[in-house]
């Protein structure tokens, strides 16, 4: 972005007298956002850019936090109704519906276009969908990094030494908002095994929670194909359960600061410590209008996957994208809080 590296800019979302930061800041948090996004382009990273100078950083903050919750309750499909925006997509098109039509047409020009103007084409008919991968795999990209999240219970063990093997298997899917054409995938007809290989010290750590047969083990790491197993071969790199992972949100994680959840339980009101569990446990959403419930379910999903996000980045010593992560958590939890409010639930 070009810019005078001496200007400033208002972080609020209206041109009010406040605080301001300097383009520097800008594009650094631009760059930082545009990571979050998996955007690695120029253009987008200069767009995010221009939209915090213009819309300030508390809108594009509020964008992120729909972002994750969308993402959460299984992505939004694009227009065409074929496929599923990628996290980058989801992010643009939450923005440009809630910016000021003439702060967009700056941004993004194009928008409502196809570029040159025309439509966007109509997506291919699921059954094609072979013969353009086979013919894809000729040129394949290559991938960097590849994180999965496995939430489940453990089979049975063999430890070996420092090792730890189990296998999960997958016998149903929660199905997302698929786009049009795709099967659904509720019920698979053969079953996915995961071979998860982990640490006896961080299998030691989760032990004793899982003989609760209530609680899940959740484990985050790798993932490869093997061949000779035929499945998929997980290799772990944290290990938690969901009543660890509750305890840990309620003893705290931020020193000197409170997220939504911690400020409401320090309060002496009942109000604030009710509000503070129905944040932290979704309740009853039966009889909410179901546009506001589907809200709340997408917001709950958010901030609990923004939690585990959070400890598995304190439990790696990961400062980098950390102060956003906590951003976004404390933003969506204050959705929550409000929609809470609201309905007095």
């Amino acid at each position: 972005m070009q810019a005078d590296k001496n200007r400033t800019v208002n972080p609020e979302i209206e041109e009010t007298p406040g605080p301001t930061i300097p383009v520097d800041e800008i594009e650094k948090l631009a760059k930082q956002i545009g990571d979050e996004l998996g955007e690695k382009h120029a253009k987008p990273t200069r767009q995010i850019a221009q939209m915090i100078e213009k819309c300030g950083p508390a809108f594009v903050t509020k964008i992120m936090a729909e972002t994750e919750a969308a993402e959460a309750a299984g992505g939004l499909l694009t227009q065409d109704k074929k496929r599923r925006r990628s996290k980058g997509g989801v992010f643009f098109f939450l923005a440009k519906g809630q910016m000021d039509p003439e702060l967009r047409a700056r941004i993004f020009p194009n928008f409502g276009k196809h570029g040159d103007g025309s439509i966007m084409p109509p997506g291919i008919d699921w059954g094609e969908r072979v013969a353009h991968m086979e013919a894809l795999r000729e040129q394949p990209g290559q991938i960097n990094n590849l994180t999965v999240t496995l939430i489940g219970r453990p089979g049975a063990l063999h430890i070996e030494g420092s090792s730890v093997m189990t296998v999960i298997e997958q016998r149903a899917v929660k199905a997302p908002p698929y786009p049009k054409g795709v099967p659904p995938f509720d019920s698979v007809r053969d079953v996915t095994k995961y071979y998860v290989f982990m640490g006896l010290r961080h299998w030691r750590k989760v032990e004793k929670p899982l003989e609760n047969e209530e609680d899940m083990l959740i484990v985050e790491g790798s993932a490869i194909y093997d061949e000779q197993l035929g499945g998929i071969t997980v290799l772990s790199t944290g290990v938690s359960t969901k009543v660890l992972e509750s305890q840990k949100r309620q003893q705290g994680s931020q020193p000197g600061k409170k997220s939504a959840v911690q400020a409401a339980k320090g309060s002496t009101g009942g109000k604030s410590a009710r509000l503070a569990r129905v944040i932290a446990e979704p309740p009853d959403l039966t009889g909410l209008p179901k546009e506001s419930a589907d809200k709340l379910r997408q917001l709950f999903s958010a901030a609990e996957k923004l939690r585990q996000k959070i400890d598995n980045m304190e439990d790696k010593g990961q400062n980098s994208g950390l102060a956003m992560t906590r951003r976004l958590l404390e933003q969506t939890e204050k959705q929550i809080a409000t929609l809470v409010k609201q309905y007095n639930l």
